[in-house]
């Protein structure tokens, strides 16, 4: 919350409350970044703070969901002098600050005044009463104050601590002070918390280019949110960040094969098959992670399919740790930071490419500076056209390959979809969200294939148990591909109606 300088805090025992003031604190932070401010533009900080009672703690703030009027932040600390980063933040951080320096961008002095708040006997939490000044940096002396409230962690009752901590807010509040999530780094700077203005909007006037650039900024962004995840956790990476990390490396790849016409190819080609290579490694963990979750649904009928369900998930947990390991390794390469600063120079400035061979009069409308609108349903309708062509060439009834790239195509014509809807609308959109819905159920049936491949290879000569679990499984994977194949007709059917693609013929 922030407030004037002149704001007094309410008497919280009126509200039935204790408190226990606790002795003044005299902080020095000093905040570390890119000269570009790189972690700031991810919503992460870096700090090293210091007081009259500590030589220096390093603190690492992870952006995280929030809700209500409390911002929740993953953070990580660390004891030490403020002329060196840890190791371990250097290597969390690695995918963002790659080759660039941290150095300090802001320096900032704080008197505190803490005041412990109690329900009861238990201690509820802390409120930091700062008032701060610009030391260095950013607006060098704006002075400010802003009051936290964090919780004791080890709270007994939540539910009935987060009512008590809605009556201290609105206390506050009702004092003169007001809801604010920005951080003293973003009011140092005079700016918002989490930074946008390099996220221009894109609308029915937008050219190409902007469009392109709209992507590449928001692929490498997704890329580089989960980046920090794995990273956070490399022996055992999440599930969620691996699925993610895999579909912004997947999208980013389809965005720059639509946007083709307009791209240096020599760029585009390293890019997208170093995106694809990323891909790959990911895939590998994640096969891992969709078949374990198929695995562990249960439903054992004996004794025998319990062990041998057991056995088959402790070799999938093997295969995820080499995954993992490779993954890690890919992480940490030389081309895999290659790729994330061309990437980064690419959202700087986009390689845009127009063939020498076209003539001044050439109405093909491919240029960075046309407008969005006018390009788009050509660019889309490319896909389009695969995909109908793959559905044709496949008949009524297609093999598991047929289906898996009518899948592809399918996820090609919704990310090129979504990249269009921004600029033109429900129409687009409508088209992107009935291919994805082809594409999940064809992806359900790809996954149900591959389980019953890994299956079927897997259990090893006199595995009793393994094999028998194994062929359950396999059974039940059998008839889970003969409802899916029924399912992804209805799904093209009601992506082929008539309507749909509409919006993608020429005037």
């Amino acid at each position: 919350m922030s407030a004037g300088l002149e704001f007094e805090l309410p008497d919280l025992r009126k509200l039935g409350l204790g408190t226990v003031h606790l002795p003044l604190q005299r902080l020095r932070t000093s905040y570390f970044d890119t000269a570009d401010l790189r972690l700031w533009q991810r919503g992460i900080t870096l700090r090293h703070r210091v007081d009259e009672d500590d030589p220096g703690t390093w603190t690492l703030k992870l952006p995280e969901e929030s809700g209500g009027q409390a911002l929740c932040r993953t953070e990580v600390s660390w004891p030490g002098v403020v002329n060196q980063v840890p190791s371990e933040a250097t290597r969390i951080l690695q995918g963002i600050v790659r080759r660039a320096t941290l150095e300090p961008v802001v320096i900032l002095e704080a008197i505190r005044r803490r005041l412990v708040v109690q329900s009861g006997d238990a201690s509820l939490g802390e409120i930091d009463d700062d008032i701060v000044t610009v030391a260095s940096g950013g607006k060098t002396g704006l002075t400010f104050r802003q009051i936290e409230f964090e919780l004791t962690s080890d709270n007994a009752v939540p539910d009935v601590n987060q009512a008590t901590v809605e009556l201290v807010l609105k206390a506050m509040q009702q004092a003169g002070a007001h809801v604010d999530p920005r951080q003293k780094f973003a009011m140092s700077l005079g700016g918002e918390d989490r930074p946008e203005a390099s996220a221009h909007r894109i609308g029915r006037r937008s050219t190409l280019a902007s469009v392109v650039q709209q992507a590449l900024r928001g692929g490498l962004g997704r890329i580089l949110d989960f980046d920090v995840v794995l990273r956070s956790s490399p022996a055992n990476p999440s599930a969620r960040a691996i699925h993610q990390t895999r579909v912004a490396s997947r999208r980013l790849r389809s965005d720059l094969k639509t946007f083709r016409p307009v791209l240096d190819p020599v760029w585009l080609e390293h890019t997208r098959s170093d995106l694809k290579w990323l891909g790959a490694v990911l895939g590998r963990v994640r096969d891992v992670d969709v078949l374990a979750e198929r695995l562990a649904t249960g439903g054992a009928t004996s004794p025998l399919e319990d062990r041998g369900e057991h056995l088959l998930l402790s070799k999938l947990a093997g295969e995820r740790r080499r995954s993992s390991k490779e993954l890690q390794d890919t992480l940490q390469s030389e081309r895999y930071l290659d790729m994330l600063d061309r990437l980064h120079a690419g959202v700087r400035s986009p390689p845009y490419w127009v063939s020498p061979h076209r003539q001044q009069n050439d109405t093909g409308g491919f240029e960075p500076d046309a407008p969005a609108r006018d390009v788009l349903p050509q660019l889309v309708d490319v896909h389009w056209r695969r995909l109908r062509r793959s559905v044709r060439r496949a008949g009524p009834r297609p093999t598991d390959a047929q289906l898996h790239r009518i899948r592809i195509a399918s996820k090609q014509v919704r990310y090129a979809a979504e990249a269009a809807a921004s600029t033109i609308g429900k129409p687009a959109l409508r088209m992107a969200h009935r291919a994805e819905d082809l594409q999940t159920v064809l992806g359900q049936h790809h996954d149900s294939v591959a389980a019953v491949e890994w299956l079927e290879r897997v259990p090893a000569p006199g595995a009793e148990s393994a094999s028998f679990a194994a062929g359950t499984k396999v059974a039940q994977e059998r008839r889970r591909q003969v409802k899916l194949r029924r399912r992804w007709g209805r799904s093209w059917r009601r992506l082929d109606a008539g309507k749909v693609a509409r919006w993608l013929e020429r005037p």
